[in-house]
Protein backbone atom coordinates (compact mmCIF):
# COMPACT_ATOMS: atom_id res chain seq x y z
CA UNK A 1 0.00 0.00 0.00
CA UNK A 2 1.27 3.72 -0.91
CA UNK A 3 3.25 4.99 2.60
CA UNK A 4 4.61 1.91 3.45
CA UNK A 5 7.95 2.74 2.11
CA UNK A 6 9.68 6.44 1.68
CA UNK A 7 9.33 7.40 -2.12
CA UNK A 8 12.39 6.52 -4.59
CA UNK A 9 11.99 8.87 -7.44
CA UNK A 10 14.72 7.18 -9.58
CA UNK A 11 11.72 6.32 -11.81
CA UNK A 12 10.69 9.42 -12.30
CA UNK A 13 13.61 11.68 -13.15
CA UNK A 14 12.88 12.72 -17.01
CA UNK A 15 9.12 13.11 -15.59
CA UNK A 16 10.48 15.53 -13.14
CA UNK A 17 12.85 17.53 -15.57
CA UNK A 18 9.92 18.29 -17.84
CA UNK A 19 6.44 18.26 -16.43
CA UNK A 20 7.07 19.72 -13.34
CA UNK A 21 10.52 21.85 -13.38
CA UNK A 22 10.34 22.54 -16.84
CA UNK A 23 6.53 23.88 -16.60
CA UNK A 24 5.40 27.26 -15.93
CA UNK A 25 3.86 25.55 -12.53
CA UNK A 26 7.65 24.71 -11.91
CA UNK A 27 8.67 28.26 -12.88
CA UNK A 28 6.08 29.55 -10.79
CA UNK A 29 7.05 26.92 -7.27
CA UNK A 30 10.70 28.35 -7.83
CA UNK A 31 10.83 31.74 -7.93
CA UNK A 32 8.31 32.26 -5.26
CA UNK A 33 9.93 29.78 -2.99
CA UNK A 34 13.37 31.24 -3.68
CA UNK A 35 12.55 34.85 -2.87
CA UNK A 36 11.10 33.46 -0.13
CA UNK A 37 13.78 31.62 1.12
CA UNK A 38 16.42 34.28 0.46
CA UNK A 39 14.63 36.61 2.70
CA UNK A 40 14.90 34.68 5.71
CA UNK A 41 18.42 33.19 5.10
CA UNK A 42 20.50 32.59 8.68
CA UNK A 43 23.02 34.79 10.08
CA UNK A 44 26.39 32.83 9.27
CA UNK A 45 28.43 31.27 12.25
CA UNK A 46 31.24 30.75 10.02
CA UNK A 47 34.28 33.34 10.09
CA UNK A 48 34.16 32.97 6.45
CA UNK A 49 30.55 34.62 6.21
CA UNK A 50 29.54 31.48 4.62
CA UNK A 51 26.30 29.05 5.35
CA UNK A 52 26.53 25.21 5.74
CA UNK A 53 23.73 23.68 4.27
CA UNK A 54 22.23 19.89 4.06
CA UNK A 55 19.68 20.00 0.86
CA UNK A 56 17.38 16.93 2.30
CA UNK A 57 15.20 14.89 -0.46
CA UNK A 58 17.41 17.50 -2.82
CA UNK A 59 15.59 16.29 -6.08
CA UNK A 60 17.33 18.17 -8.97
CA UNK A 61 19.10 20.33 -6.45
CA UNK A 62 17.73 23.84 -8.08
CA UNK A 63 17.74 25.42 -4.34
CA UNK A 64 20.82 23.78 -3.40
CA UNK A 65 22.48 24.80 -6.07
CA UNK A 66 22.13 28.68 -5.87
CA UNK A 67 22.96 28.65 -2.59
CA UNK A 68 26.34 27.07 -3.88
CA UNK A 69 26.61 30.00 -6.31
CA UNK A 70 26.36 32.30 -3.05
CA UNK A 71 29.33 31.07 -2.12
CA UNK A 72 27.77 28.59 0.93
CA UNK A 73 28.94 24.82 1.73
CA UNK A 74 26.09 22.33 0.29
CA UNK A 75 25.65 18.80 1.09
CA UNK A 76 23.16 17.09 -1.57
CA UNK A 77 21.09 14.19 0.30
CA UNK A 78 18.61 12.07 -2.02
CA UNK A 79 17.55 8.83 -1.80
CA UNK A 80 17.38 8.49 -5.49
CA UNK A 81 20.89 7.98 -6.88
CA UNK A 82 20.10 8.97 -10.30
CA UNK A 83 18.81 12.52 -9.10
CA UNK A 84 22.11 12.73 -7.08
CA UNK A 85 24.08 12.41 -10.35
CA UNK A 86 21.93 15.05 -11.84
CA UNK A 87 22.86 17.48 -9.63
CA UNK A 88 26.40 16.37 -10.03
CA UNK A 89 26.74 16.94 -13.95
CA UNK A 90 25.06 20.30 -13.14
CA UNK A 91 27.75 21.56 -10.51
CA UNK A 92 30.35 20.03 -12.74
CA UNK A 93 29.04 22.27 -15.56
CA UNK A 94 29.56 25.34 -13.80
CA UNK A 95 33.12 25.38 -12.19
CA UNK A 96 33.43 28.78 -12.53
CA UNK A 97 30.18 29.70 -10.32
CA UNK A 98 30.38 26.35 -8.00
CA UNK A 99 33.19 25.40 -6.16
CA UNK A 100 33.26 21.61 -6.22
CA UNK A 101 35.32 21.47 -2.65
CA UNK A 102 32.82 23.11 -1.17
CA UNK A 103 29.56 20.22 -1.99
CA UNK A 104 29.19 16.94 -0.92
CA UNK A 105 26.94 14.56 -1.67
CA UNK A 106 25.54 12.55 0.82
CA UNK A 107 23.08 9.16 -0.89
CA UNK A 108 20.63 7.30 0.86
CA UNK A 109 17.20 7.74 3.10
CA UNK A 110 17.38 10.74 5.36
CA UNK A 111 17.10 8.47 8.81
CA UNK A 112 20.95 7.10 7.44
CA UNK A 113 22.41 10.36 8.40
CA UNK A 114 24.27 9.48 11.52
CA UNK A 115 24.89 11.45 14.82
CA UNK A 116 27.95 13.00 12.85
CA UNK A 117 25.69 15.27 11.63
CA UNK A 118 22.84 15.97 14.25
CA UNK A 119 22.98 19.89 15.35
CA UNK A 120 25.76 20.60 12.16
CA UNK A 121 23.79 23.06 9.79
CA UNK A 122 22.83 26.49 9.36
CA UNK A 123 20.14 25.85 7.62
CA UNK A 124 18.27 22.47 6.04
CA UNK A 125 16.68 22.57 3.09
CA UNK A 126 13.20 20.02 3.64
CA UNK A 127 11.23 20.34 0.62
CA UNK A 128 8.42 18.48 -0.99
CA UNK A 129 9.54 15.34 1.04
CA UNK A 130 7.76 15.03 4.01
CA UNK A 131 4.34 14.02 2.36
CA UNK A 132 6.37 11.34 0.17
CA UNK A 133 7.64 9.62 3.72
CA UNK A 134 6.19 6.28 5.25
CA UNK A 135 6.25 8.49 8.52
CA UNK A 136 6.25 12.12 8.04
CA UNK A 137 6.45 13.07 11.65
CA UNK A 138 9.33 10.88 12.54
CA UNK A 139 11.07 12.16 9.20
CA UNK A 140 10.66 16.48 10.03
CA UNK A 141 12.00 15.07 13.62
CA UNK A 142 15.19 13.75 11.76
CA UNK A 143 15.49 17.10 10.05
CA UNK A 144 15.08 19.14 12.98
CA UNK A 145 18.16 17.12 14.93
CA UNK A 146 20.32 17.69 12.22
CA UNK A 147 20.08 21.87 12.81
CA UNK A 148 22.10 23.83 15.37
CA UNK A 149 20.23 25.78 17.76
CA UNK A 150 18.92 28.94 16.41
CA UNK A 151 19.17 26.81 12.96
CA UNK A 152 16.66 27.24 10.04
CA UNK A 153 14.36 24.76 8.64
CA UNK A 154 13.01 25.61 4.61
CA UNK A 155 10.33 23.21 5.08
CA UNK A 156 7.57 22.95 2.09
CA UNK A 157 4.84 20.01 1.77
CA UNK A 158 1.88 19.24 -0.22
CA UNK A 159 -1.25 21.10 1.38
CA UNK A 160 -4.05 18.76 2.04
CA UNK A 161 -6.62 21.92 2.17
CA UNK A 162 -5.91 22.89 -1.01
CA UNK A 163 -6.32 19.61 -3.21
CA UNK A 164 -9.78 19.33 -1.41
CA UNK A 165 -10.73 22.93 -2.24
CA UNK A 166 -9.31 22.37 -5.59
CA UNK A 167 -11.88 19.40 -5.89
CA UNK A 168 -14.50 21.45 -4.30
CA UNK A 169 -14.45 24.11 -6.38
CA UNK A 170 -14.66 21.57 -9.95
CA UNK A 171 -17.47 19.99 -8.41
CA UNK A 172 -15.22 16.35 -7.40
CA UNK A 173 -16.98 16.55 -4.15
CA UNK A 174 -17.03 12.99 -3.60
CA UNK A 175 -13.63 13.20 -3.65
CA UNK A 176 -12.98 16.27 -1.72
CA UNK A 177 -15.20 14.54 0.95
CA UNK A 178 -13.03 11.70 0.72
CA UNK A 179 -10.79 11.08 3.88
CA UNK A 180 -8.07 9.48 2.40
CA UNK A 181 -6.85 12.27 -0.32
CA UNK A 182 -3.61 10.23 -0.47
CA UNK A 183 -2.08 8.38 -3.71
CA UNK A 184 -1.52 5.58 -5.40
CA UNK A 185 1.58 3.38 -5.49
CA UNK A 186 4.12 4.48 -8.00
CA UNK A 187 1.87 7.72 -8.78
CA UNK A 188 3.01 11.57 -8.32
CA UNK A 189 0.36 11.85 -5.95
CA UNK A 190 1.77 12.32 -2.39
CA UNK A 191 1.27 9.49 -0.24
CA UNK A 192 0.41 12.17 2.89
CA UNK A 193 -1.35 15.41 1.62
CA UNK A 194 -0.98 17.49 4.97
CA UNK A 195 -2.95 20.18 7.05
CA UNK A 196 -0.86 23.28 8.45
CA UNK A 197 -2.71 22.58 11.35
CA UNK A 198 -1.01 18.96 11.60
CA UNK A 199 2.69 20.16 10.85
CA UNK A 200 2.32 22.88 13.29
CA UNK A 201 1.61 20.68 16.31
CA UNK A 202 4.70 18.60 14.97
CA UNK A 203 6.82 21.41 14.62
CA UNK A 204 6.17 22.47 18.38
CA UNK A 205 7.15 19.21 19.67
CA UNK A 206 10.21 19.65 17.86
CA UNK A 207 11.18 23.23 19.21
CA UNK A 208 10.84 24.97 15.81
CA UNK A 209 8.90 28.23 15.73
CA UNK A 210 7.66 29.69 12.55
CA UNK A 211 9.40 32.88 11.00
CA UNK A 212 6.97 33.25 7.67
CA UNK A 213 4.65 31.35 5.55
CA UNK A 214 4.24 31.60 2.00
CA UNK A 215 1.88 29.51 -0.32
CA UNK A 216 3.16 28.07 -2.96
CA UNK A 217 0.75 28.57 -6.26
CA UNK A 218 -1.85 30.17 -4.26
CA UNK A 219 -3.43 31.42 -7.89
CA UNK A 220 -2.04 29.62 -11.04
CA UNK A 221 -3.43 26.31 -10.24
CA UNK A 222 -7.12 27.46 -9.82
CA UNK A 223 -7.28 29.04 -13.28
CA UNK A 224 -8.87 27.68 -16.39
CA UNK A 225 -6.04 25.74 -18.69
CA UNK A 226 -6.99 28.35 -21.11
CA UNK A 227 -6.69 31.16 -18.60
CA UNK A 228 -3.59 29.91 -17.62
CA UNK A 229 -1.94 29.19 -20.65
CA UNK A 230 -2.70 33.17 -21.74
CA UNK A 231 -0.97 34.90 -19.07
CA UNK A 232 2.60 36.21 -19.19
CA UNK A 233 4.52 34.19 -16.84
CA UNK A 234 6.75 36.81 -15.70
CA UNK A 235 3.23 38.34 -15.26
CA UNK A 236 2.03 35.21 -13.40
CA UNK A 237 4.99 35.21 -11.14
CA UNK A 238 4.66 38.44 -9.90
CA UNK A 239 1.13 38.02 -8.97
CA UNK A 240 1.53 34.73 -7.12
CA UNK A 241 4.81 36.53 -5.52
CA UNK A 242 2.02 39.62 -4.42
CA UNK A 243 -0.36 37.16 -3.02
CA UNK A 244 1.83 34.46 -1.60
CA UNK A 245 1.87 35.63 1.75
CA UNK A 246 -1.78 37.25 2.16
CA UNK A 247 -2.76 35.19 5.52
CA UNK A 248 -5.90 34.10 3.34
CA UNK A 249 -4.56 33.51 -0.09
CA UNK A 250 -1.35 31.55 1.44
CA UNK A 251 -3.34 28.84 3.04
CA UNK A 252 -4.87 27.84 -0.59
CA UNK A 253 -1.33 27.08 -1.98
CA UNK A 254 -0.55 23.97 -3.69
CA UNK A 255 2.16 23.48 -1.06
CA UNK A 256 2.90 25.46 2.14
CA UNK A 257 6.40 27.00 2.56
CA UNK A 258 7.50 27.64 6.17
CA UNK A 259 10.69 29.10 7.21
CA UNK A 260 11.40 28.13 10.66
CA UNK A 261 13.56 28.57 13.35
CA UNK A 262 15.09 26.19 16.24
CA UNK A 263 15.03 26.89 19.53
CA UNK A 264 18.65 28.80 20.86
CA UNK A 265 17.98 27.00 24.32
CA UNK A 266 17.32 23.59 23.00
CA UNK A 267 20.32 21.32 22.80
CA UNK A 268 20.12 19.73 19.14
Amino acid sequence: PAGDEDRNFDDAVEHFERNIYGSAKGAVRLAVMQDHLQQHLPEPQAPDGHLCVLDIGCGLGQFGLELARQGHRVSFNDLSERMLERVREQAAAEPEHIDAQAIDFLPGPLQSLGEEHRGQYDLVLFHAVLEWLADPQAGLRAAARLLRPGGRLSLSFYNRDALVFRNLIRGNWRQAERKDQGGRPGGLTPYHPLTLEQVETWLRQDGLETISLAGIRVIHDYLPPEVRQSRDLEETIRIEQKFSRHPLYARLGRYLHLMLVLDNTLTP
